[in-house]
């Protein structure tokens, strides 16, 4: 064997991972309306225009044309280096929207968060494959193949792609996901003979990690020029932050009814008190006070703070709690307000479903579980929707959570 074709069939073998699928697998398709499943393609306008706002909204607190609590709130744990005068130093090219990104809805239709590209990429593109798989023909290319076409109609070229997966939740889908687009998408590190000045799309699951880059410097001074970021080069789209901007009294007007019509009722926890669905304003106290039924909201960690801002970490149950232990907790929560770290109180609304599913075993259970429902979504459209169920509160991609691909009613019938 040539010296060098053994050096490359070395280096092409490695890694070779063995994490494996690490969720349950449901026994068919989740099924919604018609009337549903075209609400995920009919809400990317309005998606867009809250990203829009939200994005106009922060360029306006970073020139001082919003109340200091605005930027405050929208900056909040930045480190000094990324953080005001970082952003202060942008030129217009760099205040982008997210390209590809993920929405996570308590039951469909109902957005409670945005991730920007966010995981489960790699868990869409398996349970498509896997519905056709047991006999339903989902009717539409592949989200992996959706993906490939759609960037390559957005860059107006062959993507060239730099993915750094430092900070995914969900490693071994993200890559399982990158091979389904290939060869149509090229990546730096995996297709031969492509240098780190040939990418033209940059992907990220965290804003630092961009910014940490080696290239950052040399990329940005490109952006709009050969370079675009999937997640853009700010803070305000790696957070929570922004989910309560078309609520809060010092934004609301600047959105419409129906982007809070789609979106879950999100308030600031601010040392002043909370602001409640219906208008009044009360302290913490009083809201501690109040019948566990009024007190049906989420505690979330709002802000950049990476140890705390992703997944399913920095969530609380607030009518788990007696009345004692609420106030307990969130005064605890201000304490480092002005050191700006910020959480943010989110209406608990929920669906279960009774959704039958498969172990390792080979047995079928069959159970009422939480749900909660992500549309995948790029600059042309949904790219497909993925239903997760689990026995908690808390749904994420844990292993106990049962996966589907969704599918309209009618749609998708089985193969004979």
């Amino acid at each position: 064997m040539d010296l060098y074709e053994w050096a490359d069939n070395s280096i092409n073998s490695s890694p070779r991972y063995a994490t494996g699928f690490t969720q349950l697998l449901s026994t068919n398709p989740y099924r919604v309306s018609s009337a549903v499943r075209n609400g995920y393609e009919s809400r990317l306008p309005l998606i867009r225009s809250f990203q829009k706002t939200a994005l106009a909204i922060f360029r306006a607190a970073l020139n001082d044309e919003m109340d200091p609590l605005v930027l405050h709130w929208l900056t909040n744990e930045a480190p000094a280096g990324l953080g005001i005068s970082y952003h202060r130093g942008l030129q217009d090219c760099h205040f982008t929207l997210p390209v590809f990104f993920r929405t996570d809805e308590a039951l469909p239709g109902r957005i409670n968060e945005i991730q920007c590209p966010g995981s489960a990429w790699g868990d869409l593109q398996l349970t498509y494959e896997y519905t056709a798989k047991i006999g339903h023909n989902p009717g539409v290319a592949s989200p992996a193949n959706q993906f490939s076409a759609q960037l390559t109609d957005f860059l107006k070229e062959t993507p060239v792609v730099h993915h750094l997966l430092d900070q995914s939740s969900a490693p071994p889908g993200m890559r399982y996901f990158i091979e389904k687009t290939r060869p149509q998408v090229k990546y730096w590190s995996i297709d031969p003979g492509v240098k780190t000045s040939d990418c033209n799309f940059v992907r990220s699951h965290s804003f630092y990690s961009l910014c940490s880059e080696y290239d950052f410097t040399s990329r940005m001074a490109r952006v709009g020029n050969g370079i675009t970021y999937d997640l853009p080069p700010h803070v305000l789209f790696d957070q929570k932050a922004t989910l309560i901007l078309p609520f809060w009294s010092m934004t609301r007007v600047l959105f419409t009814d129906d982007i809070r019509e789609i979106q879950i009722f999100s308030t600031p926890l601010l040392p002043d008190g909370i602001e409640l669905q219906d208008g009044d304003h009360v302290t913490i106290d009083e809201f501690s006070r109040l019948p566990k039924s009024r007190r049906s909201y989420y505690l979330k960690y709002a802000g950049a703070d990476l140890s705390l801002n992703w997944g399913s970490k920095g969530v609380y149950r607030l009518s788990n709690l007696g009345s004692d232990a609420c106030r307990d907790f969130l005064h605890q929560c201000l304490t480092g307000f002005e050191s700006c770290k910020i959480w943010l109180l989110q209406k608990e609304e929920f669906q279960e479903d009774e959704i039958s599913y498969i172990t390792r075993d080979d047995k079928i259970h069959t159970q009422t579980l939480r749900g909660k429902f992500s549309g995948f979504y790029g600059p042309f459209g949904c790219l497909g929707i993925l239903a997760l169920h689990r026995h908690h509160f808390k749904v994420h991609g844990q292993e106990d959570t049962v996966v589907s691909y969704i599918l309209a009613d009618g749609e998708g019938s089985i193969q004979k």
